[in-house]
């Protein structure tokens, strides 16, 4: 198989990963996700060290607190794919939490 359709495929599915594993999370949740995602990947530390990190829309976090976040979502996103929304809404809070007192005004 030619790389170029080989690199196509394994794209899309990894693009459309994300999605199938929030399809089980309510409508409002999913959208809360997804907008936390939007900021959170954004973020890209170089190490874990790092003083500061800055996201999409201007705030400023430590590498740790992106490590975190990331962390969190996946999280959120596993507890969405076996159906415990609980666990998901309290997982997410914490990371809205953090985005809020971080959020570039």
């Amino acid at each position: 198989m030619n790389r170029t359709v080989l690199f196509a495929l394994a794209s899309t599915y990894l693009l459309a990963l994300p999605s199938l594993s929030q399809a089980s999370c309510a409508p409002q949740l999913s959208e809360q996700l997804t907008g936390a995602q939007r900021i959170v990947d954004s973020l890209r530390p170089d190490k874990p060290g790092q003083m500061r990190v800055f996201a999409s829309d201007g705030s400023e976090y430590t590498a740790a607190e992106a490590l975190w976040m990331k962390g969190q979502l996946r999280s959120v996103t596993r507890a969405c794919a076996q159906g415990d929304e609980t666990s998901a809404t309290s997982t997410l809070g914490g990371v809205t939490e953090l985005l809020k007192a971080h959020h570039a005004s």
